[in-house]
């Protein structure tokens, strides 16, 4: 279960996003009739932000990262 909470007047929503920067080029992706994006997604209950990164980038690339330091919250 995500990490979602809703009332009439506000949405939090607990995402993470990962740059992967390679030979000096960031990865985006950009899903149909969206704009480009970091990879990433929600965070579920019990699941820590690295786990979520992870897991993220399984989904979407079938590969496995490391997670080097945190770069910003907002």
């Amino acid at each position: 279960m995500d990490i979602l909470f809703k009332n009439d007047d506000f949405v939090f929503s607990y995402r993470v996003g990962g740059i992967l920067i390679r030979n000096g080029k960031i990865l985006l992706q950009r899903p149909k009739n969206d704009d480009y994006s970091i990879i990433g997604g929600h965070v579920a209950a019990m699941e820590t932000s690295i786990e979520t990164l992870k897991r993220e980038f399984e989904e979407e690339l079938h590969t496995k990262i490391e997670v080097d330091n945190l770069l910003a919250i907002g």
